[in-house]
């Protein structure tokens, strides 16, 4: 190989890694967007970043993207309606992002902690959820689209906004739920929802192995 091709080799492939270092840029920015829009209340932004067929799974919803929207603002309508509304908010912590591109595919994993006040029979509280975020990304006329969002559960719980009136909760019903998502599921009931026991959690690791195994083969598909 003679010096111009090993020069024209290097510039190649230099091209090639400030490329992937643009897309990793981008993919990480739609997240921490879609999730400030959704904080926020702007849902048809929300909206704007998901892919047609995405396909949406957490604590409490499984369906498309489109209708997780509408459902998340349906929830936030109707928390904006009750009275007691000015104690009920909440938002997403989002920390660092590693992303994986192939193609007009990419899985980006970002760490996010869920904050949430409310009031428990009356307490004030805060709940905080220690997650991942692995989301699958597909490339959609040179923009990145959200095309799946899954979530793993670290661990969580809830503390009273006030250290000198504490909640009591039911340790019965405490004890039926998933170690990585109890609390969430706790407060999810109340709030008239009904959360998944099936969803990949530190608590149970094959359940962890088995939705990495399944996105870096969607990932190689691309």
């Amino acid at each position: 190989m003679s010096s111009f091709e090993v020069r024209e080799k290097t510039m190649n492939l230099r091209r090639e890694g400030a490329t992937q270092q643009l897309d990793r840029l981008a993919i990480a920015e739609v997240m921490v967007r879609e999730r400030r829009a959704r904080d926020t209340g702007l849902f048809a932004e929300m909206a704007s970043y998901y892919h047609p067929d995405s396909a949406i799974e957490v604590s409490w919803f499984k369906g498309s993207g489109k209708d997780f929207v509408e459902q998340t603002e349906k929830q936030a309508l109707a928390v904006k309606n009750r009275s007691d509304h000015a104690d009920n908010s909440g938002f997403h912590g989002m920390g660092a992002t590693v992303t994986h591109v192939k193609n007009d595919r990419a899985i980006a994993e970002a760490d996010c902690t869920l904050h949430n006040f409310f009031l428990l029979d009356g307490i004030a509280c805060k709940y905080t959820g220690y997650v991942r975020l692995p989301w699958r990304f597909l490339r959609v006329d040179d923009t990145w689209k959200i095309a799946g969002a899954r979530c793993v559960y670290l661990h969580d719980l809830i503390t009273p906004c006030n250290p000198s009136a504490i909640p009591v909760l039911n340790q019965t019903e405490l004890s039926a739920y998933r170690a990585s998502y109890r609390y969430l599921s706790y407060h999810l009931v109340r709030a008239g929802l009904k959360p998944q026991d099936d969803l990949p959690g530190e608590d149970l690791p094959e359940t962890v192995t088995h939705l990495k195994n399944a996105e870096w083969e969607w990932l190689e598909q691309g």
